[in-house]
């Protein structure tokens, strides 16, 4: 027996332009809880939280590479490990403990966040995907007991290793070694024998280098699953948004630019500085001054809702007094 459809306070989907706007003019605040109503905004929320995480994951990754390779050059060759430059070393062991927390939080941050949506989305393909990626993959299971152990048990601290010498290239590294894996005992069989597998201590460097890449080349698939199972439903819910932010919009600017503005008889040249950025503005100065084209511009650039229409602008360009009206 199918469920009975959702009764929305717009009624239902999809929502005209008309009801929209109807809304806005009734109680803008309470538009925009009914619009929230919407299915899309759901998985809206989801794709911008997924694409936070993945910031933060991904910086974590490219910082802790960075510091390394400014790690290697101090190591080799700016007296690192002299006495007098002990508080920048430890700088550096501190920086590199607080990348991995970052780093393996994030990680299964995105696990969760991915397996969450999945369970709303329809995502075919999504449960071979992760098994064959991240299931089967010692890496991985290595990374979540890492997570487990940072968060839960032991804030791990990477020690350094450096190697050099007259017929092998110098190198640097930071390493997680298995004696300070306490709670390794307790791993998953993969993870155990990732431990295992690196006696001499886990190059966290090589570990955050391939597996972010794994973690990508899923990211990027997921985006694409999900735009084709509910793209639709999400984008006419950013449709609803703008529409109700537009007609908000509109009235806000109606009322600045009549009452304001050219009641006032303020030049709104005066104030372009509070909304443009320099090279927006450098840009805008660039085109014949109070000229339409010009005006238009400034508009193209403000405007992020869409809120112009064909008498809006008009007032605006009686407000900035356009050349060629």
């Amino acid at each position: 027996m199918s469920s009975p459809p959702i009764a929305f306070n717009l009624g239902p989907l999809p929502w005209s332009d008309d009801t929209l706007i109807a809304a806005v003019w009734k109680d803008f605040q309470e538009a925009r809880r009914f619009v929230d109503e919407h299915p899309g905004r759901s998985f809206a929320d989801r794709a911008v939280s997924l694409q936070s995480v993945r910031r933060i994951f991904e910086g974590a990754a490219h910082t802790f590479q960075e510091e390394l390779v400014r790690f290697h050059a101090e190591a080799h060759g700016g007296h690192l490990f002299r006495r007098n430059r002990r508080a920048d070393l430890e700088r550096y062991e501190h920086r590199f403990q607080e990348l991995l927390y970052v780093f393996a939080s994030s990680a299964m941050t995105l696990v969760d966040q991915a397996r969450a949506l999945s369970q709303k989305a329809s995502l075919p393909e999504y449960e071979e995907r992760v098994k064959t990626a991240f299931e089967l993959n010692p890496r991985h299971r290595f990374i979540q007991e890492l997570r487990v152990d940072l968060i839960h048990v032991t804030l791990h601290r990477p020690s350094w290793q450096l190697t050099s010498g007259r017929n092998e290239e110098s190198t640097s590294k930071f390493v997680v070694r298995p004696s300070q894996l306490g709670r390794s005992k307790k791993y998953t069989a993969p993870a155990k024998q990732f431990v295992l597998d690196h006696p001499e201590g886990i190059d966290l460097g090589d570990l955050i280098s391939i597996y972010s890449k794994d973690v990508v080349a899923f990211q990027d698939w997921l985006q694409e699953a999900t735009n084709e199972a509910v793209g639709p439903q999400i984008r006419d819910y950013r449709r609803c948004v703008n529409r109700i932010n537009a007609v908000s919009s509109r009235s806000f600017w109606d009322i600045i630019l009549q009452q304001v503005v050219l009641a006032g008889k303020r030049d709104p040249y005066q104030y372009l500085d509070q909304h443009l950025t320099p090279e927006e503005l450098a840009e805008v100065n660039s085109l014949p001054h109070r000229s339409k084209e010009q005006i238009d511009r400034i508009v193209r650039i403000v405007d992020e809702f869409g809120a112009c229409d064909a008498e809006l602008q008009e007032i605006i360009y009686r407000a900035f007094a356009a050349s060629d009206a």
